[in-house]
Parts: structure tokens; sequence; C-alpha cells
């Protein structure tokens, strides 16, 4: 009995933990853009940016390497019913730019 619950709960998770970093993907803009145009675009969809540079080039003249998902950052409230619960304060995502 133990195996058909940890199969039924496992698979949806698994699921969702390959589905979760496709909406970054589509949240980063195609085509040749600016690390600001880029910056811009992810924070208009919800997103905190944390930028990773390499190189010593002023930002103008980088390119985006990489847009990797980071963590959310929750915060614990209690509810009308006096029930804690976990709700998503805002999402965070690592932008990678090259100089």
């Amino acid at each position: 009995m133990k195996k058909v619950v940890v199969a039924a709960i496992g698979g949806p998770c698994t699921v969702l933990l390959l589905a979760g970093p496709a909406h970054l993907a589509t949240a980063a803009p195609a085509g040749l853009g600016t690390v600001q145009d880029t910056v811009s675009t992810l924070q208009s969809h919800g997103y905190k940016v944390i930028m990773n540079k390499t190189g010593a080039g002023p930002l103008e003249r980088c390119t985006v390497a990489a847009v990797r998902p980071g963590r959310d950052i929750t915060e614990l409230r209690k509810n009308s019913r006096e029930r804690t619960v976990e709700r998503v304060v805002y999402k965070t995502v690592y932008l990678d730019v090259s100089c």
C-alpha cells in the first residue's frame, strides 16, 4: 500500500519539476535583445532578477548566456480560519551575463 501512495505523489511532483523551467524560457525574450531588455521582461513577469556577470565590459556590450530558475521566497500567514498557510511573496530567477 505504501508503494502506491509514493507512486501517486511522486509522479505528479516529477512532472512539475520537469515542466517548471519551461515557463522561464517563455519569459526570456527571443532574438537579439539587450541584457536590459531581458531584465525588464523578466521583471514584468513578476520575477526578481539576480544577475551573474562574467567579464569586465560594460553591460551594454554583454549578452545573456542563460536564464536559470531560482527559488520561491515564501512567508507563513494565518488565514481567516486561523490556519497557517504558505504564500509566495516573489520568485527569483538567475540571469547569467557574459561580456
